[in-house]
């Protein structure tokens, strides 16, 4: 009888855990991810000061209403996202990128629909236009212009074009009249056009064919600027293909 009061005592005076609330358990998983989502921008910056990138055209958002927002990231590589208010000190024209060092400050009890934050402008980094993307070398180029007594002159023509294939070992084309293909070495900046044959069909655009599979065939290094290919002998600039995209 001793042993039964002993061993009913013992359990009723072993204190219970507690059991954690759910309510409890969402505002720590609320907490941690507020913490890590106001943070995730900003986690190479030092202090209020901060550097980030403007991109070179505003687009549309919806704040209270319709507006135009500019586009941010917090990284070169970065993602771009909207900012929807001003930066103090900041004159932003479209059609430039930027990278600006700012600083930011809290802004206390700020309305309802304002950031909570303000951003004022320390140092204009850089201002540049943003750079036309390089298309690349495997695509369709249509002739354009050739290079003559230190000036590109038009081409007559504009049904003379290649198409280098994606390996970029080999290409296709036409001179204007008669088909062409052939074989191609790159490696970076040089290229290299051999065993270039053609059709035999007559017509009024020989000498005009003739004159751009010369040119092809003497090309030994290329540039890419934009939508043109640019080729060379040597240093010297030879002709000008426009991309067909």
């Amino acid at each position: 009888m001793f042993f039964a009061f002993f061993f009913i005592f013992s359990t009723e005076a072993r204190p219970r855990k507690r059991k954690r609330s759910s309510h409890a358990s969402t505002r720590s998983r609320h907490s941690r991810y507020s913490r890590r989502h106001s943070s995730r921008h900003y986690a190479k910056s030092s202090g209020p000061y901060k550097t980030i990138w403007i991109g070179p055209q505003l687009v549309d958002c919806q704040g209270v209403g319709p507006m135009k927002c500019m586009m941010v990231k917090y990284e070169p590589d970065g993602v771009w996202t909207n900012y929807y208010d001003a930066i103090e000190g900041f004159m932003y024209e479209e059609g430039f990128e930027y990278e600006l060092k700012i600083k930011e400050t809290k802004v206390a009890n700020p309305p309802a629909d304002a950031s909570s934050v303000k951003w004022t402008l320390v140092r204009l980094i850089a201002k540049q236009e943003p750079e036309a993307p390089r298309l690349p070398l495997a695509s369709q180029w249509i002739l354009a212009s050739y290079y003559e007594g230190g000036t590109w002159a038009a081409s007559n023509s504009k049904s003379a074009y290649i198409t280098i294939m994606k390996d970029l070992k080999s290409f296709t084309g036409t001179g204007g009249c008669n088909r062409l293909r052939g074989d191609l070495e790159t490696n970076e900046a040089t290229i290299k056009f051999t065993n270039i044959i053609s059709t035999k069909m007559a017509c009024e655009k020989l000498d005009a064919e003739s004159r751009f599979m010369a040119a092809l065939a003497s090309a030994t290094r290329f540039e890419i600027n934009g939508g043109l290919l640019t080729l060379y002998a040597n240093q010297q600039p030879i002709v000008q293909l426009e991309s067909y995209r």
